[in-house]
């Protein structure tokens, strides 16, 4: 911790204080606070260049720097008020106080202005879109998950798991590695956007070998005092509840923020399994039907303070959650001959309790030059997890009738992750001609204390499973450099062909070891990652663009913890320590086309992966089927994606996207038979209806045909969504009804055909809800309207 201060205690130095400046206060005619006004500082001998600019805050005072001696002219802006300008002049060393300013107000103009505030859904980006989580009505009172779930070309699976193109992304928070990624703790009401990137420069972490997901969360920027409240309320089959508190205070260089948001739901989920055992004759078929009933409760604070001058940046994030969660969840498996002759029967009751605790610390430093395209950055961010959970196994056995037979067997496990992640990075961007040259360095280190236990109770006393228990310490280290350049050719500010190209170097140094079970793995690698990008304008509405990747899919922690899962005693899953990192190549050719009121958005994509890790489950001759992450021999998969946005009129808009690719999966390195190929498609339906002033109606249907494993198929999930939203007190206010998954058919499965035995499982959460959502901000009219159409790519 006194390291964290002391890097914090020398940038302070660097901060510029005490500068000559010139302030002041504007007021309109009846005394009051003129805030958000435009002040301009011209040279008087040249009057379009301008040499700084602020904005005036909630009291209406402002400061701007005054650069050097001279004469200048300082021009005050602000819609409905006439544009006022003054002449100053300043001698070396002094601070002009101007007092207060007053402006007059333009009442022809005001007579003739109507403020119009559309929040856009998605923006598009050379990589991929930004999707902007406010405009998303249907699952204001949801989660992270829930808004991936109604974001184009992005599939979620009842079970919250999340993928691009038919594999997992990598998940970034504010655009850094986080242990704070558990995207069903995160309240829809505190994020701001969400950015899926396809196609990663070399800028990015290799590791991202399907793309990204960067998930933003708010974050005040505007002058003076403002925040903004959100509660959410409904009901499914059990009740739900969440709300957020975010404030911001900006004055000057400074802006502080402090945000907070809870979320309490109670669930229930289904299981409905059945497997034919083909060589197993006395336990031919198995039927499992689980019921589950959770609680969760989390709670999240952030707090940031950043100062800015028109030399330097810093910022300073905290973020803290906590989160609980109890399960209880009860099981009935059934053993049958082929003939349907009952065999065996069971209950198995768990009382799974979980608790975990988060942080966060983030510092960014940024250096302004005099060229806008040359900047230097400097972040140092660490987060940590540490979560425990705790299980009680009781196993019945159970008769035909399922009554009791035989004495309970009585099980125990625990679970402790201690974990930590910390990235630091440099980036360094310098103008070329008319090319920009990029570098950086990035160092990722990674630790985590896995304590595994489990007991089982023999004549009335609990014994410690040596083979099942144990400590798994495991270390990782990647270290990165970057160069990547942009260009153009053709006219500057439009040009006719855009490009880069790049090349990340990566190091990894990895450990684990078990010493209970004398087990140890190392790896390490060094690989060279190339990417390049190449867009060509045809005109303004219209172009073509080219990328390519090589990327790759390192094991992560859970992939690698060689300790069983025992919660379904005939469905078990370990990882595998021994597994090796995939490595993919990518490309991607995509096509816009935009008219008036409609674009299109067209693209081919291509994935070759090499030691692909995928699960793969035997079955074994106790009636086990037992599941571990292998890598398989290959996998590919190619498509094309195209989205449809339109906007016929003032009172609709949307945009439809569909995903259609095939994968291939050959695995015949472990089994012979296990080679799939499946055409899959997705399809996401959005629109925004304008009902009457102030009211919008929102209606999303999403279809995720099924996709390939290496044994079968996921099977398809499709659901529709529908949101409603009034705008009152002078729309600062807002009313929502929400109705998720309207016809109840969201769920979660797959089926497997292998040669030794046919499963399916499905999973139904009770994702059918009705909620209220109400949210309230507070600042002055003008500024929420300009907050209405706010919507960055920061």
């Amino acid at each position: 911790m006194k390291k964290k201060f002391l890097l914090l205690a020398l940038f302070l130095p660097c901060l510029g204080f005490g500068q000559n400046v010139v302030r002041g206060k504007l007021i309109d005619g009846q005394n009051k606070a003129v805030e958000l006004a435009n002040v301009l500082l011209f040279a008087q001998s040249d009057t379009l260049k301008l040499l700084q600019g602020t904005v005036s805050d909630s009291v209406g005072s402002f400061e701007l720097p005054l650069p050097h001696s001279g004469d200048f002219l300082l021009k005050f802006q602000l819609i409905g008020f006439q544009t006022r300008t003054l002449l100053i002049a300043k001698s070396s060393g002094q601070i002009l106080e101007l007092g207060t300013i007053a402006l007059v107000t333009d009442s022809k103009l005001l007579n003739t202005i109507e403020v119009v505030a559309q929040k856009e859904f998605i923006r598009r980006t050379p990589q991929g879109l930004i999707v902007n989580a406010d405009a998303t009505l249907t699952q204001q009172g949801g989660t992270a998950v829930d808004l991936l779930r109604n974001t184009p070309t992005v599939f979620v699976d009842a079970e919250g798991n999340v993928s691009l193109r038919g594999k997992s992304p990598l998940i970034l928070l504010n655009g850094r590695n986080s242990k704070l990624t558990n995207l069903a703790n995160i309240p829809a009401s505190s994020i701001e956007s969400i950015e899926i990137i396809n196609q990663p420069s070399a800028e990015y972490d290799a590791e991202a070998e399907n793309g990204i997901i960067n998930v933003k969360l708010k974050k005040g920027t505007m002058n003076g005092t403002n925040g903004a409240f959100a509660v959410g309320a409904g009901y499914g089959a059990r009740r739900r509840l969440n709300s957020s508190l975010l404030l911001n205070h900006k004055v000057g260089k400074w802006n502080f923020g402090l945000a907070y948001d809870n979320r309490f739901a109670k669930r229930i989920r289904q299981a409905n399994g059945d497997r034919t055992n083909f060589n197993l004759p006395t336990q031919y078929f198995l039927t499992q039907r689980r019921n589950d009933d959770r609680n969760e409760v989390t709670h999240n604070v952030r707090a940031n303070m950043d100062f800015e001058n028109e030399k330097q940046v810093l910022a300073l994030e905290l973020i803290g959650g906590i989160e609980d969660e109890e399960n209880f969840e009860t099981l009935f498996s059934t053993f049958e001959t082929q003939n349907r002759v009952f065999i065996s029967k069971n209950r198995r009751f768990s009382e799974e309790l979980s608790a975990g605790k988060v942080g966060e610390l983030a510092l960014n430093y940024g250096r302004k030059f005099a060229d806008k395209d040359r900047k230097l950055t400097l972040s140092f961010t660490s987060s940590f997890n540490y979560g425990t959970e705790q299980t009680n196994i009781d196993t019945q056995r159970l008769g035909p009738e399922n009554e009791n037979t035989g004495a309970p067997f009585l099980q125990r496990t625990s679970y402790i992750d201690n974990s930590n992640i910390t990235n630091v990075r440099l980036d360094y961007a310098q103008p070329i001609g008319r090319g920009k040259f990029e570098t950086g360095y990035k160092t990722i280190l990674r630790f985590s204390t896995n304590d595994f236990s489990q007991a089982n109770q023999i004549n009335g006393q609990f014994q410690v499973l040596s083979a099942l228990t144990g400590i798994l310490d495991f270390r990782e280290q990647v270290h990165a450099v970057y160069g990547l350049y942009k260009s153009s050719a053709g006219n500057r500010e439009k040009p006719t062909l855009e490009y880069d190209f790049g090349l990340r170097a990566e190091q990894t140094s990895n450990s684990g070891a078990v010493a209970s079970q004398n087990l140890r793995f190392t790896n390490q690698y060094l690989n060279l990652f190339p990417t390049a990008g190449m867009t060509y304008h045809f005109s303004e509405d219209q172009n073509l663009r080219f990328s390519y990747g090589r990327r790759i899919n390192r094991p992560g922690l859970g992939q690698l913890n060689p300790f069983t899962d025992i919660t379904d005693s005939l469905t078990q899953r370990s990882g595998n320590p021994r597994l090796q990192p995939e490595l993919v190549h990518t490309m991607e050719l995509g096509y816009v086309q935009d008219f008036r009121k409609v674009s299109i958005v067209g693209k081919l994509f291509y994935r070759n992966g090499t030691n692909t890790i995928l699960p793969f489950t035997v079955l074994r001759p106790n009636g086990v089927l037992f599941t571990k992450p292998e890598n398989v021999g290959s996998s590919q998969t190619y498509g094309i994606e195209t989205i449809f946005t339109y906007n016929p009129g003032p009172f609709w808009n949307g945009n439809f996207s569909v995903s259609l690719f095939e994968q291939k999966i050959e695995a015949g390195n472990i089994q012979t038979e296990a080679v799939n190929q499946v055409l899959s498609w997705n399809a996401k339906w959005i629109n925004d209806l304008t009902c009457w002033k102030g009211a919008k109606l929102q209606v999303i249907g999403v279809y995720n045909a099924p996709t390939a494993t290496i044994q079968g198929t996921r099977i398809a999930v499709y659901n529709v969504d529908l949101g409603f939203q009034q705008k009152i007190w002078q729309e600062k206010g807002r009313l929502g009804l929400i109705v998720t998954d309207v016809f109840n058919t969201q769920q979660n499965g797959f089926v497997w055909n292998t040669s030794s035995f046919d499963f399916s499982r499905v999973v139904k959460v009770d994702t059918r809800a009705v909620l209220l959502t109400f949210a309230y901000t507070f600042g002055s009219k003008f500024k929420e309207k300009l907050m209405e159409n706010q919507f960055s790519n920061d």
